[in-house]
């Protein structure tokens, strides 16, 4: 109501009386909206760490509308040992603020000055915000003592005065009831912070198989395709000829025996060996007889045949009277033989010759050349897609085909040639990158309803594969964190209503609770969801599985 000016305090928008003295440590502030409640104001103080607050209340706060609200925070503030100021530029919210038991300022600058402001006001004090601006003033009268109260009866009637403050007290008092049963009915709240469970998922332990039968990856038997890659090979080389072609003669010519025995003729058998003081042989061709030496005059007899060396070759191609040993068992002091005229015709010429053992040679060479080419091509890749392992236990060289018949090679009187095989190789291809989603798939599979995979927590380890005949086997590791699955809208559907103890049980399925019910004597959930501050924190990591 309004009144004289003179009920009005200083000026400056601080209250007299009850100053709270400067403090060395600075008050937290915290700036509320026009449309804050008690319950979201109760919120952020038991948020807050700090021991002093200060709260800063716009012009037209719902928070201003009613002193209840200013108790219920100076009870909230003084059961967690925290100190609460109300900064507010309206005077009529101070006043209601002091009237409570609070410290109040006129500005956040008056605040951290360290200037004055108004707490601790009994309800005996009058308290009278300083003018407004359109020049009128609020005056919230006190309640009078019981003491101080007069029976009407036997004593004089009260002023006007006094019982208008009566009918202002007793109005105050009724909104106060009134206010009290409100706050009972619509201001509860409930603050719920809820941290989903989340557990480790496997090991899980899998083998994916590739085969060639397969043409799409398989998550119900775990299989993915592998495919058969052919190359062609070749290896074409020019050999040089190490046979050798061997052309040789023997030398002839003819030999003459003399006989100087008078006392008979000499038969020199064919095939007789006579040869040269080297011991160059050569064998008579047909039978010589010569006849025994004349007496009288005293002449030595004659007899000549064809001789042949025993050797093929140049050495027996002597001189002229080079052949002067006779047959053994043959007298030499009366026998003798030499060859006229040098014997002629031995010949031993070395040309080269293609041989089998060249050919034998050429082939083991080419075949490793072909090899060779094979293991290249598949290192290297050639003609296979990328991300495609190619897996060396499987791969298989077909029969080589030359590039001409080798048999026609035997014999061939020439010093280089040339030689060349061809081939097809086979080897077994995979591409793994489907292995992986195949594993996820499982690993969905096993998470489980009410519950869901974490976002980044699965591993996935593809360990070195084997080969058996043309199946590769790859073993496979997943490991995962699953998280409780919580629906905000359907859990605030499930607590509302419900008492403390059966509310923590239906939240405790999903992880750890705590739930903070104000004002304290409130022992429910509130039905109003509204009221409900449901928070949702991320789930803390998962402990390791047990070994």
């Amino acid at each position: 109501m309004s009144g004289p000016s003179g009920g009005g305090g200083p000026g400056n928008g601080d209250m007299p009386g009850n100053v709270s003295p400067g403090r060395d440590d600075a008050p937290e502030v915290i700036y509320l909206d026009v449309d804050d409640e008690i319950t979201s104001a109760a919120a952020r103080l038991r948020r807050t760490e700090a021991e002093r607050i200060a709260l800063v209340l716009p012009y037209g706060s719902r928070l201003a509308t009613s002193r209840i609200n200013f108790r219920l925070l100076a009870r909230e503030a003084s059961t967690r040992g925290k100190r609460l100021e109300i900064v507010a530029a309206d005077a009529s919210a101070r006043a209601l603020a002091g009237s409570a038991g609070l410290a109040v300022h006129s500005s956040v600058a008056a605040l951290e000055g360290g200037e004055p402001g108004v707490a601790n006001l009994s309800p005996d004090e009058a308290i009278a915000p300083p003018p407004t601006a359109d020049g009128t003033e609020t005056r919230i009268l006190a309640i009078p003592k019981v003491a101080d109260r007069v029976p009407i009866v036997g004593r004089p009637r009260a002023p006007i005065r006094t019982r208008t403050a009566l009918i202002v007290a007793a109005v105050a008092v009724a909104i106060l009831a009134v206010g009290g049963v409100g706050a009972y009915v619509y201001l509860p709240s409930a603050t719920i912070v809820l941290t989903p469970t989340a557990e480790k998922l496997g090991p899980l332990q899998l083998t994916v198989q590739a085969r060639p039968d397969v043409t799409t990856p398989d998550p119900a038997t775990l299989t993915v395709p592998a495919k058969t890659f052919d190359f062609d090979v070749q290896a074409f080389q020019t050999f040089t000829t190490t046979g050798v072609k061997v052309t040789e003669a023997k030398a002839s010519g003819n030999v003459t025996f003399q006989n100087c025995d008078t006392g008979g003729g000499v038969t020199i058998p064919a095939g007789a060996t006579v040869s040269t003081q080297g011991g160059v042989d050569f064998r008579t061709l047909a039978k010589v007889t010569i006849k025994r030496a004349a007496i009288f005059p005293f002449a030595c007899k004659t007899g000549s045949v064809a001789v042949e060396a025993e050797l093929a070759g140049t050495a027996g191609n002597v001189a002229a009277g080079a052949i002067n040993q006779i047959p053994s068992g043959y007298d030499p002091v009366v026998l003798s033989v030499t060859n006229t005229q040098p014997t002629t015709g031995g010949v031993h010429d070395e040309t080269p010759q293609i041989s089998q053992q060249d050919i034998d040679a050429a082939m083991t060479q080419l075949t490793t050349a072909l090899r060779d080419d094979f293991d290249r091509q598949v290192r290297e890749g050639t003609g296979v897609p990328a991300g495609t392992t190619l897996f060396d236990d499987t791969k298989a060289l077909g029969t080589a085909t030359p590039s001409l018949d080798p048999a026609t090679l035997l014999g061939q009187a020439v010093s280089q040639f040339q030689l060349g095989l061809s081939a097809t190789g086979t080897v077994l291809g995979v591409d793994p990158s489907p292995i992986k989603a195949l594993a996820e798939a499982r690993l969905a599979s096993q998470v489980g309803e009410g519950w869901q995979l974490a976002t980044g927590s699965t591993t996935i380890d593809v360990g070195a594969p084997s080969v058996s005949e043309s199946v590769v086997s790859f073993p496979v590791t997943v490991t995962a964190t699953r998280n409780r699955v919580v629906d905000r809208e359907a859990l605030l559907a499930q607590i509302r209503g419900l008492v403390l103890a059966e509310a923590r049980g239906r939240l405790d399925e999903y992880g750890q609770v705590q739930i903070t019910l104000w004002p304290d004597w409130v022992s429910t959930i509130p039905t109003d969801t509204s009221r409900i501050s449901l928070t949702i924190e991320a789930a803390a990591p998962a402990p390791s599985p047990t070994p």
